[in-house]
């Protein structure tokens, strides 16, 4: 059981879409918890408005201002979709609705990593948006097994990542003040288009961390992931999803690395950081 958070640092580029991709391939028990604390966008995009908006965050905030939702967890937990094996923790349909959800950060970042649905232990895979939202799930960050950086490839997102990485490194550090930061926190690259400004290896030496997978651009599938009645019938076997199979198996390479003793020094920014970048 893990539990992985997908964030980013700038108008989260595609982190709702890749935690449901990922979740589609996933070759385990997995549920996905949508902790974005704008809005959500799976009931009304991916589901299609055909699953129920009183399970998810927001029915387990009420019972939390009066009872342990320790048990109650499992009662707003849906499929992801009709017939499918993954599981869904809706999120709020609009942003006024983050302050009454942001208490329930802290009991769920100790219950997603150990749940159980249908008698099997899942791996939980938390969407929470961008890292500087208001009511962020930053609770959630901290106790990650794993937290994926979604970077554009532009210099505007690099440099926006790069100050995110010091804001994780922050984080987990606080969880677990003896083990490096580094060693759960990696980049993923979701290129905004075509053409590439700046390649993976150049983003992984700026931001000091792995990038681990570069993740395509593909207007048909990725941009209308969300919107199922659009998709085309042989997605699964788009470019794009063969990007997030990639990611997957990189994932799972991250999460068996042997945890390396904890570093010292600080987070800086590489010499000539604002032009050195652009390499593409």
């Amino acid at each position: 059981m893990v539990m992985i958070c997908l964030v980013s640092a700038k108008n989260a580029p595609g982190v709702t879409t890749t935690t449901v991709a990922l979740a589609e391939i996933w070759p385990r028990p997995v549920l996905v918890a949508e902790c974005d604390p704008r809005y959500g966008d799976i009931l009304a995009g991916y589901q299609q408005g055909t699953g129920d908006m009183t399970k998810g965050l927001l029915g387990l905030a009420a019972i939390h201002q009066r009872s342990d939702i320790t048990q109650q967890i499992y009662n707003f937990v849906q499929p992801l979709s009709p017939g499918s094996e993954a599981r869904l923790l809706a999120g709020i349909q609009v942003p006024a609705q983050a302050p009454g959800v942001a208490g329930l950060w802290e009991p769920l970042s100790h219950l997603l990593p150990s749940m159980i649905v249908k008698r099997r232990p899942v791996d939980v895979l938390v969407d929470c948006g961008s890292l500087h939202s208001p009511y962020a799930p930053l609770a959630l960050v901290r106790n990650a097994d794993l937290v994926l950086l979604l970077t554009g490839d532009h210099l505007e997102h690099i440099r926006a990542a790069h100050d995110a990485v010091q804001t994780l490194t922050m984080q987990l550090t606080a969880a677990r003040p003896y083990a490096d930061p580094r060693w759960r926190l990696a980049a993923v690259v979701r290129p905004p288009a075509a053409q590439r400004h700046n390649t993976r290896k150049a983003i992984q030496q700026t931001l000091e961390i792995d990038a681990i997978a570069e993740v395509r651009h593909d207007e048909r599938v990725g941009a209308e992931l969300l919107g199922r009645r659009h998709l085309p019938g042989n997605y699964l076997r788009s470019a794009y999803m063969r990007d997030v199979r990639v990611l997957q198996a990189s994932i799972d390479q991250q999460l068996s690395r042997p945890a390396p003793a904890a570093r010292t020094g600080h987070l800086s920014l590489p010499a000539g950081h604002g032009e050195a970048a652009h390499v593409g």
